[in-house]
Order: structure tokens, then C-alpha cells, then sequence
């Protein structure tokens, strides 16, 4: 087949295919997530934290489930991934697939983490967010600063000493930077339940990662000529863009097929009903996660930002090189969730990772060949193939 005829036969699929794009919306995408959480019969409470380093980031609390009317006792925290926020761990509701409100109906009182960046975190007492200055942090300050102001902030608020924690993809890393650099946290958290963590990344086979990695001098190159501190740079969030190109357009089938093509973003458990509300609350977020992370898949390593040479480092680290996190100190019950379709993160990199911590009490893939890193969030499956059995997980540890 000549390319000529490869082009005619893309374009007429992609017209055909466009009759069954992504149309229409859903009743839950006009709702805030106060609005959005009430629907569903649960209450939910806003509450300002602010970081030692000044940014005022927002968090959501669902103190009880549909049939209580008193505060749950065991206390559990919800952090989102790279390009999340807390409304991703609502929105699956429409297919009783919300595990925010599983745990609320099964006695935890639930507090959902917005980091700095997101819709709810780009608040400072003195930087602006249109201002690179406000954009200077990767997920290393997310895990110094955020994270301990907000477990510091629940476990004053409620009055208890430990917590349960749950995270999702980035939500992974920064538990286990935190662990690392402030051991005194460890103390603090009965169990951690990590969905697809980040950490090492040397043997992740994504072409577009690899693709990077060969040219990350060149990215670095053209993000400070460019100053390209957020990403996408489009104000309050990329949500209206991609909106408005994905749903009810003319390129409504394209963007069906890169999110089913892309990283397993879609997989044919996520009911495209579900899409329009998910890109709603995709937020923004610093160009430094990112090369942070494409740093760790360069070298195999899994240690703090690289400064790009030895001298820079040394002023900042004392070492030409800069240091690993420290995870062997680990000593939190760990319990590690992959599927088996996930491009984002690799089975040979979640088992090192599982070998390196003190106390992995569990490497559990999915038993869905075709589970990828986004559908513990979107699956209209997740209720009974995940949500169920990380909550048995979890019970085992609320005595501890």
C-alpha cells in the first residue's frame, strides 16, 4: 500500500470514526465537587492548609458516609498523580466506582490532598501563579511541604496519631520521598496502599519517554529559552481547551483515538460517558515534575533534582551527584497495585522497589491483563476488581 493510499484510507476512517466520537455530557460535568459529592448523599467539608513554604493549598473532607451522621474514626488521606486532583477520586461515582465514597461507607473519614499547581493550589502568600517563581518546585517540594502540612494539619484536626494512606501514581513517589527525608512521618501512617507508584524508572519502555530521555538536554535548552516554568501554560488549567476540542467537535474522534492509543489512558473499561467530566478537572502543573521524572528514567536512579552539572550540585547537595532517596529506611507497611498494561510505570521497576523497602507486605498486579495507570480511577469496573479488595487490605491494619 502506497503512502498515498495509506493517507486516503486514515482520513476516511477518521471521518467515518468521528460519527462516534466523544459527544455529549454527561449531568454530573455542570457540578463543583461540593455539588458533585452532595448528589451522591455524602457531606463534604473545605479546609485552607498552608505550607511551611507559603503556598495555600485546599483540601476536601468527607467526614462520614450517606447513612452516619457522626465523624468516622479511622482517619485515611487521598493523594492524587501528576496532571490529578481530588475530584478524580469522585468522578468514577456514576459507576458506584468511587472510592472516596467506599471508604466513607465503611467507617473512614476522608480527606482528598490537592497539591500545589492544581485548580485548588494556586494560591501564595506572596508568589503569583502567572509568575515563574511561583512554578520553581517538582514533586521533592510536594513531599517536603505539602504532604506533612497536610497529615500534620489532620491528625491536629481529628485528634488521632495515625493515618491510612493512599496514593495514586505521583501520590506514590512523595510518599515515599517524605518517608525518606522526614523518617518521623513513618510513624504517622498505619499502612500504604500505592496504585501504580512512581519511583524507579530505569526500565520503562515507553517510546515517547525514551524518545526525551536522548534529547532532554535539547528540552532543557528550550525550557529555559522559553521559560517554560508551567505545562500546558494556559492559565488557570488545560481543561476548556481540551474540552472544547474533544467534545462535540470535529476532532472529537481524534482525541478518542490518542487517549486510547496514548499510554493506555483509555481502556475498554473506561465508559467514554465518563471523559468530558475527567478532562474538566485535569489541572496544569510545574514543567520540573516532569523532567524530574524523565531524569529517573535516564539514569535508572531514584534520587533528588539533577542540577545538569557537578558544580551546581555540589552548591546545593555538597556532592557532584545528587543524592538518593533514601527508601531502604522505609519501615511503613507498604502495599504496591500495577496492572499489567501500565506504561507509566514497569513490573521490573515496582518489584525493586518492592525489594528495597523494609516491609512490602504485597506487590499485587491486577488481575485484568489490560489494567493500565489511570483505571483505578476511570474503570467502571474498579468498585469490585480494586476498591473492594484495597478495602479488606486496609481493615486488616485499623487495629495497628
Amino acid at each position: 500500500m502506497s503512502n498515498s493510499t495509506k493517507f486516503v484510507f486514515v482520513t476516511c476512517y477518521l471521518i467515518v470514526f468521528s460519527l462516534q466520537g466523544i459527544t455529549g455530557r454527561h449531568p454530573d460535568f455542570y457540578l463543583s465537587i461540593e455539588k458533585l459529592v452532595n448528589k451522591y448523599g455524602y457531606p463534604m467539608e473545605n479546609h485552607e492548609v498552608t505550607t511551611e513554604d507559603g503556598y495555600i493549598l485546599t483540601m476536601f473532607r468527607i467526614p462520614h458516609g450517606r447513612t452516619g451522621t457522626e465523624i468516622n474514626q479511622k482517619l485515611v488521606i487521598l493523594v492524587h498523580g501528576l496532571y490529578g486532583q481530588a475530584e478524580h477520586f469522585i468522578t468514577n461515582a456514576m459507576h458506584n466506582g468511587s472510592l472516596a465514597f467506599l471508604l466513607a461507607d465503611n467507617g473512614y473519614d476522608v480527606w482528598l490532598m490537592n497539591s500545589r499547581g492544581t485548580q485548588h493550589g494556586r494560591k501564595h502568600i506572596r508568589l503569583d501563579p502567572n509568575e515563574s517563581k511561583f512554578w520553581n518546585f517538582s514533586w521533592h517540594e510536594i513531599a517536603m511541604y505539602d504532604l506533612p502540612a497536610k497529615i500534620d494539619y489532620m491528625l491536629q484536626k481529628t485528634k488521632k496519631s495515625k493515618l491510612h494512606y493512599i496514593g495514586h501514581s505521583q501520590g506514590g513517589t512523595i510518599f515515599y520521598v517524605l518517608s525518606a527525608m522526614k523518617p518521623e512521618y513513618q510513624k504517622k501512617i498505619q499502612l500504604a496502599s500505592l496504585l501504580s507508584p512512581a519511583g524507579y524508572g530505569g526500565h520503562i519502555q515507553f517510546p515517547l519517554f525514551q524518545y526525551f530521555g536522548r534529547h532532554f538536554d535539547e528540552i532543557m535548552r528550550m525550557v529555559e529559552k522559553y521559560n517554560i516554568y508551567e505545562f500546558p501554560n494556559l492559565g488557570n488549567s488545560p481543561s476548556e481547551l481540551l474540552l472544547n476540542t474533544c467534545i462535540d467537535s470535529v476532532f472529537s474522534s481524534f482525541c478518542l483515538l490518542v487517549m486510547r492509543n496514548f499510554n493506555g489512558i483509555v481502556t475498554p473499561n473506561v465508559d467514554l460517558e465518563m471523559l468530558p467530566l475527567i478532562l474538566r478537572f485535569i489541572p496544569t502543573a510545574a514543567m520540573k515534575q516532569s523532567l524530574h521524572y524523565l531524569q529517573g528514567v535516564i539514569s535508572g536512579r531514584f534520587r533528588q533534582w539533577d542540577y545538569g552539572n557537578s558544580q551546581k550540585n555540589i552548591e546545593a547537595y555538597g556532592t557532584p551527584e545528587p543524592p538518593e532517596y533514601n527508601v531502604e529506611s522505609i519501615s511503613v507497611p507498604v502495599s504496591i497495585y500495577y496492572g499489567l498494561s501500565d506504561l507509566q510505570v514497569t513490573e521490573k521497576d515496582l518489584k525493586l522497589m518492592c525489594q528495597s523497602l523494609q516491609n512490602c507486605v504485597s506487590l499485587h498486579p491486577m488481575k485484568d491483563s489490560k489494567w493500565s495507570h489511570y483505571d483505578y480511577l476511570l474503570s467502571n469496573v474498579a468498585g469490585e476488581q480494586f476498591n473492594v479488595p484495597l478495602l479488606r487490605s486496609m481493615q486488616k491494619y485499623d487495629d495497628d
